[in-house]
């Protein structure tokens, strides 16, 4: 069979986030791609973009790509903290969710842990049958999207990046800039690696390197951060009266 050529389709912008100002004069609409790339079952997936236009026109020839971090971020959400900061101020500024995030179709969010979340608050922290109930709300979850015919494997860095350079090509754009946040960094990175035709810069904001397994990092940063905070009391004799014990008061207090 053919390969599928990926599209963009004109449509509203979603209306979860349609009442959004900085959305306001956005031209928004669908990416269609297929859904594993390397295997066509004929699957296809639609992601939502939204096309900010520059503040001063007309615009520059090479627009402004946002990557969202997280993984799983509400990209077009981000368009409230983007446009004030003025990265559409001379290029047009496109956003578009990434594959299984808010929006997207399909949209693979998981309201069974959202319960537990919920439920949490009420549960003994960090103990092994709070555990157990966050590995069976994401069993099900998982369970829930395999039942329903989703091809989880494909819903990857890898597959963003193909994604993005899709948006690219179908918008008929030659050369891009690109801003990324956090998980975002991962992905620039891997499109600077696998996809470099067309990249004009990059903004990496909050590094996430593909060397880094995430998310257990995150932990031994924090740990870093509050024990050199700690450190620090002890080495001022003013805090160090003011707090005695801090790092143990503070463990204790959690």
């Amino acid at each position: 069979s053919e390969p599928f050529t990926p599209r963009f389709e004109r449509a509203a912008c979603p209306k979860r986030v349609a009442g959004i100002p900085e959305l306001a004069n956005a031209r928004c609409g669908y990416l269609v791609v297929p859904e594993n790339r390397s295997n066509d079952n004929g699957r296809t997936i639609r992601l939502p973009v939204a096309i900010i236009p520059s503040v001063i026109q007309p615009p520059l020839p090479d627009p402004v790509f946002h990557l969202a971090g997280g993984p799983g971020g509400d990209a077009i959400g981000d368009a409230e903290f983007l446009v004030p900061a003025g990265l559409n101020k001379n290029r047009d500024l496109i956003i578009m969710a990434q594959r299984g995030t808010l929006d997207t179709e399909p949209e693979l969010t998981c309201p069974e842990i959202d319960q537990f979340n919920a439920r949490s608050v009420g549960l003994r922290y960090d103990a092994d049958s709070t555990k157990q109930l966050h590995l069976a709300a994401t069993k099900a979850c998982h369970d829930r999207l395999v039942r329903a015919g989703i091809d989880l494997s494909v819903y990857n860095t890898t597959e963003n990046a193909a994604d993005f350079v899709d948006l690219r090509k179908v918008l008929g754009i030659q050369q891009w800039n690109i801003y990324a946040l956090s998980y975002g960094t991962d992905l620039a990175l891997t499109l600077m690696r696998e996809h470099p035709e067309g990249i004009r810069s990059v903004i990496i904001d909050s590094v996430v390197p593909p060397s880094v397994a995430s998310l257990g990092w995150t932990w031994s940063s924090v740990h870093e951060a509050f024990t050199n905070l700690f450190a620090a009391c002890e080495d001022q004799p003013a805090c160090r009266s003011t707090y005695p014990d801090l790092e143990d008061t503070f463990a204790r207090l959690v």
